[in-house]
């Protein structure tokens, strides 16, 4: 939830031009203290005092934490913005979009960046793309008997500069640093990984990769559903990314030599993170167009020049893998509000909500069944309000034919339960997340193994596959344990996989406590530090309200199913 901080002390200390030495995470810093004592700290009264900013804040410790973001941030776009229209400082992306859309300020930009926090305004301009009018037939849960299997596998942030025995209590995005000396043992990182903020060895990219391809030797496809890059997001290059890209989809296809690789984009894949220029920036330093290229030459092995193509213009594609099935793959990081290019144009980036609908309007016509492959997922705090509206839209529209949805980015062992617009009480689709194979933070490794319907390719069930991070660290010259962690099927008790299965899933969390409890642990694949710092009753039913809200800030089923909580 500090992310934003993170990134707007940032801005802050470069628009300041070196005039005050404020740390990069001063503001993050200083706002936890705020809330956790009451009390600012003395980074953050320097940084408040060099704004010319130290009374806007009250000393009341009552205060929202919400309201103090929103007014954090309405207070210092517009100086920063007015500061470098005056002095010109260097050029960057956000510098861009200050000069080419001087319109904007803070009344558009705050409600953008600052939108989990409540923040509003009046500058941002509310649009919709064109759904094909119609509906489609919703008959989940009608299944065959003979089913397919396919991995999904998301998030391995591969770190080039992982070493066991490092630090792994820095004060940095990530920690587990080559060359970096821990003073006392326990604060050394493990050789198999580290539940601390630390990403993946290859090593252990290379152990899970062996591993499936040993264990599931009848995959009929594999899904990566993004972030193969480090989170050390103050060290990436066009580069060093483009490398380290090469050198996990190589080692994909070394395990998976005759099995189809469906993949997408993760936020963590551009230089800088996260940000996805429009076409019409051809600047070098500032376009996205290298990794568009990027991937459709490292996909080529799985794709055709229609789907190529695509990926060229934004990242995203389909593909009919055989007659009435199709995979529809999207760029949904173009919604992530750390995109700092929504800031310049929020409207549908990349045409690619109207060319999802309207893919998905042919497949109904063509009688196909289709999957949805995606990073960043439609509900979170930070996916951009209007964005995940169309794309529920979208969903609602085409629930008849979607059969399955997969995602990643929270590392969480999760899903989204979307109901009827309509009739707000009944399912019609979910998607499933992957977890992630990072450790990054207090997770155990995992993949997971769906089988899936060979005729209609509904969901049937999934096996969670993981090790205990803490068991294989003792032993680091014996390779990790792999086991079967469960069956969505058999732990919760239900008839299927589809929607009215998890309708019930929700309904049996919601009268009973124990299953979110069991959901929670999940969540982590049992991490141990994950355990240990337990789910209160406001985490649990955080938890299943996260589960029902398919849309940014769409509570209709957690009051629904939560109104004693």
């Amino acid at each position: 939830m500090w992310g934003h901080f993170f990134v707007l002390s940032v801005v802050v200390a470069t628009a300041l031009g070196g005039e005050v030495s404020i740390p990069p995470n001063a503001l993050r810093n200083g706002m936890k203290e705020r809330f956790r004592t009451g009390t600012f700290s003395p980074e953050f009264q320097q940084l408040l005092q060099s704004m010319g900013m130290a009374h806007k804040f009250r000393s009341n410790v009552e205060e929202r934490e919400d309201d103090i973001v929103c007014q954090l941030c309405n207070e210092l776009i517009d100086p920063i913005l007015k500061k470098y229209e005056v002095e010109r400082l260097p050029l960057d992306i956000v510098w861009h979009i200050a000069l080419t859309r001087t319109e904007k300020g803070s009344e558009t930009i705050c409600p953008i960046i600052g939108q989990g926090y409540g923040c509003s305004g009046i500058g941002l301009a509310d649009w919709s793309i064109n759904i094909p009018p119609g509906s489609s037939n919703i008959n989940h849960g009608v299944v065959s008997g003979e089913e397919l299997q396919a991995v999904l596998l998301t998030d391995i942030h591969y770190d080039p500069y992982y070493e066991a025995g490092s630090l792994a209590t820095c004060n940095l995005p990530v920690c587990c640093t080559v060359n970096t000396v821990p003073a006392y043992p326990e604060d050394a990182a493990g050789f198999w990984g580290d539940y601390r903020d630390c990403d993946t060895a290859f090593r252990t990219i290379d152990d899970a990769l062996t591993f499936i391809s040993a264990q599931h030797t009848d995959l009929d496809f594999v899904y990566y559903t993004g972030d193969v890059i480090h989170h050390r997001v103050w060290n990436t290059s066009i580069d060093a990314n483009t490398n380290d890209l090469r050198l996990i989809f190589d080692r994909l296809d070394a395990a998976f030599p005759n099995i189809p690789i469906y993949s997408v984009l993760g936020n963590h894949e551009p230089h800088p993170l996260n940000v996805f220029a429009p076409l019409e920036v051809q600047d070098d330093a500032l376009s996205t167009q290298w990794l568009f290229d990027l991937s459709a030459d490292i996909w080529s092995k799985w794709l055709d020049e229609d789907a190529l193509a695509t990926v060229r213009l934004g990242g995203y594609y389909t593909v009919l893998v055989k007659p009435g099935f199709r995979i529809v793959a999207i760029n949904s990081n173009v919604a992530y509000t750390f995109n700092w290019w929504l800031l310049y144009d929020d409207v549908d980036p990349y045409g690619q909500l109207q060319w999802l609908a309207d893919t998905l309007y042919q497949a109904e016509l063509n009688g196909e069944r289709v999957h949805i492959l995606s990073h960043v997922p439609s509900n979170g705090g930070s996916t951009y309000s209007i964005w995940s509206r169309e794309y529920r839209r979208v969903i609602d529209r085409f629930a008849g034919i979607i059969s399955g949805a997969f995602n990643g980015h929270s590392h969480n062992d999760e899903l989204i339960l979307y109901h009827s617009l309509e009739n707000p009480s009944q399912p019609i689709s979910v998607a499933w997340n992957g977890g992630s194979l990072t450790t990054f933070s207090d997770k155990n490794p995992n993949y997971k193994l769906f089988k899936i319907d060979a005729e209609n390719f509904e969901v049937v069930d999934y096996e969670v596959w993981a090790f205990n991070l803490t068991s294989a660290n003792l032993t680091p010259d014996i390779t990790p344990d792999w086991f079967m962690l469960y069956s969505f099927k058999d732990v919760y008790g239900l008839s299927g996989a589809a929607p009215q299965d998890v309708r019930q899933l929700a309904l049996n969390m919601a009268s009973d406590r124990s299953v979110v409890e069991q959901y929670f642990r999940f969540s982590s694949r049992y991490a141990d530090t994950a355990l240990s710092g337990g789910c209160n009753d406001g985490c649990l039913r955080n938890l299943l309200c996260k589960l029902l809200r398919s849309e940014f800030n769409d509570y209709t089923q957690c009051l629904e199913l939560t109104p004693e909580w």
